[in-house]
């Protein structure tokens, strides 16, 4: 029965310090989330810099696994690029310092007092004051599921066969396997830390048996981004493949000094120091040392990466290139990867406004099967983009969404609106073209390629707008619109003179040419709601 105790104690306080490291991370990416995107490109310009933003992508998700993957999606979604990475992963080890530092401080006994605190906070105060509160709450939450399995633990002091098991841990080889394999199956070094200052703090683990520990845990690390990696695309592989290897080159380097490592930092320490401040700081300046050796040699690893990596041979007929499920955790993260996906959604629709006079134009039967092979990429784009918002909306009700994420929902709607009227309206009048023995007049084959033209002029604009969402461009495509509104009445008034005109040539095409004419002017109109969901944020009127 009181191994049963210890079992619930520990596994309770266990659960409690996971879900702690969960709160804190995400009242962090909920407070700073949006800011990160904003400080991406200050940060990257120089290795120094992206180190910093490595730290900074950890302290947000409290897990280097976490930040790893994240930034296989940022590389995928050519938001950085793979040598801007590089130096980004090492900062991702230093992260994690900060966390095992303020948690290695005995404050267990004050926990309940930052839990009471964080929760009314959270529950009652304003704005970025609330979720300062999640972020105190979580703190509560983890030092106070350590005490639970501090306490727990005490009893098997004095059990031989637990000790036994740990002093197999003093070997280097099997302590690092150890650190390796429960790193990997928590996903989270700053918490495998945590359990081992639980450990020391009990007396079941000494300070020089954990260092092995430590190491195997820097590894551990990287198998979740190895993992995520296996679907993503090759700028993705490449990036995990070198995570992995900065931290087994770092291990490498430490394995055959342990001993001189323990002893220097008990000497920074001191040597009446708590063991749990020991372990903080030896696990601190490993992953210092190791980012200050390993930083100028980025573009190295990057370049055996290369080489390990191979090329990819085929691809998914189709697939989502830039969302994954770890941007499930902050709607603000999801938003530069998801306006990637919309973007890629964008330039099929294009294409097949682009290829759908051909049919017409040079009785091309080819481009009538490839826009029903786009229509059904787009299909998939629509499907997949609404799953990942109704996960989203799973994990963080809408009221915490953005402006943005609305915005590009409205235009994933009016990219498949235009891949419906192609690959619907105008392909059946192109199948019904090609069977029959009819031509354009050379005035009304000019009039559409000219009208064509401007709506494919009008639909870039749309997509060019998405980069910044400008109001003076808005306003400009809202004038463009009504001069190709004013062209096409135009232009029907022309043709019909021309079809009441003696010896005419259009009496026979009349009918497609009225209707591609109206087909390209809804095309338009659609195109131009882009610029309208500016003036619907901007000046709050209507959507119409």
């Amino acid at each position: 029965m009181e191994e049963f105790i210890t079992f619930i104690t520990v596994f309770g306080g266990l659960g409690l310090f996971l879900l702690g490291m969960d709160l804190l991370s995400s009242g962090m990416k909920s407070l700073a989330g949006r800011k990160l995107r904003h400080i991406l490109d200050s940060f990257l310009k120089t290795k120094p810099g992206a180190l910093t933003f490595g730290v900074l992508l950890t302290l947000l998700f409290q897990s280097s696994s976490a930040a790893s993957v994240v930034l296989v999606g940022f590389v995928d979604a050519s938001i950085i690029t793979f040598q801007q990475t590089l130096p980004v992963l090492l900062g991702t080890g230093i992260g994690t310092t900060i966390t095992t530092q303020l948690i290695s401080f005995n404050v267990g006994k004050f926990a309940l007092l930052f839990v009471g605190l964080g929760f009314f906070m959270k529950a009652f105060a304003p704005g970025n004051w609330s979720k300062t509160g999640q972020i105190i709450l979580g703190f509560g939450t983890l030092f106070f599921g350590m005490k639970m399995m501090s306490d727990g633990l005490t009893p098997l002091r004095d059990n031989e066969s637990f000790i036994n098991i740990l002093l197999h841990l003093e070997n280097p080889v099997a302590g690092l396997l150890v650190g390796l394999v429960f790193t990997a199956l928590i996903q989270s070094s700053a918490a495998f830390i945590g359990i081992l200052i639980t450990l020391c703090n009990s007396g079941l683990l000494s300070f020089d048996a954990s260092l092995p520990l430590i190491l195997g845990t820097n590894i551990g690390t990287t198998i979740t981004a190895l993992i995520a990696a296996t679907t993503a695309t090759y700028p993705g592989r490449k990036l995990a493949v070198a995570n992995a290897m900065f931290r087994i080159f770092g291990a490498l380097m430490f394995i055959g000094f342990i001993g001189v490592w323990g002893d220097f930092t008990v000497y920074l320490t001191g040597q009446s120091a708590p063991v749990a401040r020991l372990l903080a700081n030896a696990h601190t300046i490993f992953n210092f040392v190791m980012a200050l050796t390993l930083l100028p040699f980025t573009a190295s690893v990057g370049n055996l990466a290369l080489r390990l990596v191979p090329k990819p041979k085929t691809r998914p007929k189709h697939s989502l290139h830039y969302l994954n499920k770890e941007l499930l955790s902050s709607p603000d993260m999801s938003v530069p990867f998801l306006y990637k996906e919309v973007q890629d959604m964008g330039e099929v629709v294009y294409s097949m406004v682009k290829v759908s006079m051909r049919p017409f134009f040079d009785r091309d039967e080819r481009a009538i099967q490839q826009i029903n092979q786009w229509e059904e990429k787009t299909d998939f784009y629509r499907e997949e983009i609404n799953k990942f918002l109704v996960k989203l909306n799973e994990a963080h009700p809408v009221e915490q969404w953005s402006e943005e994420i609305y915005r590009l929902m409205h235009v994933v709607n009016e990219l498949e609106q235009i891949a419906d009227i192609v690959s619907v309206n105008i392909s059946r009048q192109a199948e019904k073209w090609l069977t029959a023995n009819i031509q354009f007049s050379a005035e009304g084959r000019k009039e559409l390629v000219q009208y064509h033209l401007h709506c494919l002029k009008q639909l870039e604009r749309a997509l060019t707008l998405m980069n910044n969402w400008d109001p003076t461009e808005a306003l400009k495509m809202k004038r463009k619109y009504r001069k190709y509104a004013l062209m096409a009445f135009d232009l029907e008034r022309q043709h019909y003179k021309r079809l009441f005109s003696p010896n005419s040539q259009s009496v026979e095409s009349s009918k497609v040419h009225m209707e591609l004419l109206n087909l390209l002017r809804i095309i338009n109109s659609r195109a131009t709601n882009f610029g309208r969901l500016v003036f619907m944020a901007e000046e709050n009127t209507p959507l119409a």
